[in-house]
């Protein structure tokens, strides 16, 4: 079994002052010792689980390569993946851990709808032992993953939004694993969110041996669509990897492994082999040139793929660096061995293999108990009443590029925000120029075939899944001029030469007339855009509101991304649920906000 954990937090370059009590080991003889005088240590990781608590249906999550290097392989699911884990665990110096995104965002339904508890009990009963964290780890921000995730406080009213019973009958307990990462930082503090790295100790029967484990987190996750979060900062990934190293080096700790949720694909797309190391693209492949010769394996994540290379260090010595899927599709086993003089890594005998979760095994009766409990529960929590409507609300455009389901998006956004702070207006993309589409969904009137449903209803399910894609709503300060600018983005020249109309919605304070006679790029006159009757001035700021992804220029709208002052809502989906309590009975927008001059 693994010794006890030792955690130390702050930053690394704070962490100087902590001492971490490990052996002091001799200096490495001319020798090495025997084969059986080797320590054995097996680590075992899991990426991207996003919350695949069943074996997932589709083909992008649930299949891998066959043997006949088709896409034919049926994975993945919590109780398939302990009885893989079971059979490939050794009994002494096994640690299993992830390179995070294990739930939050890109999740099955019902997992999102009860507050990611259904996916944390089953993460604990199988022995996950720590983790790096992931992006989406902070989709809800760092409030709810600390306070709710972390610490078991209820968020909302408990029962209703959080803290539902679990499969034993008890509150919801929180995460038994901890969360690392050495490059995501506070942004005034400039100190570490969470520890940088973690211990764990190994034993041969007669001492304990250390091995390091340094996380670190794709790099744009502050500033990403989905976890924006202006509280937060990040250093290069690299960097804090190597400065960390070298501080567990100095006192002791000779057997290094980074855990990084960042990644790379192979080439031949998806009929590369699941061991196969033909690395095609990703920012691992550097990183793992960039990282320290003391660093004896790699752990990636993020990029939803597999591969099982060796790769050389700045020295030419090679290591693994390896990634296992996602959706619990793969287990990835490395098997080290400790020289037990120095605690050092004989490196030449490093083995890496990945391994399927197939399902022609007898999936873990315990896990699947728990697996069982929580679909009932999520198929119930979809039939509850979250509000009603007096008509459809679909994406359909209006011949001035409105939809119900757009202007109801942006009322929603300008609702989240001003119950927070000041706000001017909000603004979605009804049509987006690129990316996807936020206000794609549609609400029917008429009872569909669920049970629960009735003429009029909209159900928890329906709210949660056709209004907005996981993303934070944002108050950010932009200019008359810039507003002036993204209106224009709404018309671009395709390559064909053709105009492109990508239609922004605008919450019900807004009139606009635009142009179409004239020229792309000077079809709106400041004049015509009016905020609860005030007319646009290009001099003056102010505050609007929006989806993340939009208002980082994701949806092609460049101008919106030169914003300042952002500040970060609820997140759409949690927000719509409340904006329904608020609203109980919403009418579709006669789309009269804009008018087009043609």
């Amino acid at each position: 079994m693994v010794g006890r954990r030792t955690v130390v937090a702050g930053s690394a370059a704070a962490v100087a002052s902590v001492g971490l009590g490990v052996p002091a080991y001799a200096s490495e003889a001319a020798q090495r010792p025997g084969p059986a005088e080797l320590i054995d240590v097996q680590l075992l990781n899991i990426t991207d689980f996003h919350g695949n608590n069943r074996t997932p249906t589709a083909q992008a999550d649930g299949f891998l390569p066959g043997t006949d290097g088709q896409v034919s392989l049926h994975v993945g699911g919590a109780a398939y993946l302990a009885t893989h884990l079971a059979q490939v665990r050794k009994r002494a110096n096994s640690i299993f851990f992830s390179a995070g995104d294990n739930f939050c965002g890109g999740q099955p339904l019902d997992n999102k709808m009860l507050s990611d508890e259904s996916t944390i009990e089953v993460l604990n009963a199988l022995g996950l032992q720590f983790s790096a964290l992931g992006n989406h780890e902070f989709d809800y921000g760092v409030d709810y993953l600390v306070d709710h995730l972390m610490k078991a406080k209820p968020i909302g009213v408990p029962g209703r939004d959080s803290t539902f019973r679990d499969s034993t009958g008890r509150p919801y307990q929180g995460i038994k694993f901890g969360y690392y990462s050495a490059n995501i930082l506070w942004r005034k503090s400039r100190r570490p969110v969470f520890a940088p790295y973690n211990i764990e100790w190994v034993y041969d029967g007669r001492r304990r041996y250390p091995i390091g484990f340094i996380h670190l987190t794709v790099a744009n996750t502050p500033t990403g669509s989905s976890s924006y979060n202006p509280t937060l900062d990040s250093i290069e990934t690299a960097a804090a990897g190597n400065q960390v190293a070298a501080y567990l080096k100095q006192r002791g700790v000779n057997a290094l492994v980074v855990v990084v949720h960042d990644g790379a694909q192979q080439d031949d797309n998806w009929h590369a082999p699941i061991n196969g190391a033909n690395l095609a693209t990703g920012p691992a492949i550097q990183l793992a040139a960039d990282l320290s010769p003391d660093i004896c394996a790699i752990v990636t994540g993020h990029w939803h793929w597999w591969f099982n290379a060796m790769l050389p260090d700045a020295h030419g010595v090679p290591r693994p660096m390896v990634e296992a899927g996602h959706a619990g599709q793969i287990i990835n086993e490395i098997n080290l061995k400790l020289d037990p003089r120095t605690g050092e890594v004989v490196r030449d005998l490093t083995v890496s293999t990945n391994h399927p979760v197939t399902l022609d095994v007898t999936p873990d009766p315990r896990i699947q108990r728990i697996v069982d409990y929580w679909t009932a529960f999520g198929e119930r929590r979809y039939g509850e009443v979250a509000g009603h409507l007096t008509a459809d609300f679909t994406p359909a455009l209006s011949a001035t590029g409105e939809s119900t389901m757009g202007e109801l998006g942006a009322d929603l956004c300008y609702w989240s925000a001003r119950r927070r702070g000041p706000v001017d207006f909000a603004l979605v993309a009804a049509k987006p120029i690129t990316g996807s589409n936020a206000v794609a969904g549609t609400l029917r009137y008429a009872k569909s075939t669920n049970t629960y449903d009735a003429d009029g209803v909209i159900l928890y399910g329906e709210a949660y899944s056709q209004l907005g894609y996981e993303n934070p709503i944002l108050t950010v300060t932009l200019t008359g001029q810039q507003i002036h600018d993204a209106l224009e983005q709404q018309w671009q020249t395709a390559a064909d030469g053709t105009t492109k109309y990508g239609p922004l919605n605008f919450s019900a304070n807004v009139r606009a007339t635009f142009d179409t006679r004239r020229p792309i790029g000077d079809r709106v006159d400041p004049a015509g855009f009016l905020i609860d009757g005030a007319a646009l001035d290009p001099a003056k700021s102010y505050r609007v509101a929006g989806l993340a992804y939009t208002l980082i220029g994701a949806d092609g709208y460049q101008a919106l991304n030169g914003f300042t002052g952002p500040y970060r809502n609820g997140r759409d989906h949690e927000e719509f649920i409340d904006y329904l309590r608020a609203n109980p009975l919403i009418t579709p927008s006669a789309r009269d906000r804009i008018t087009l001059l043609a």
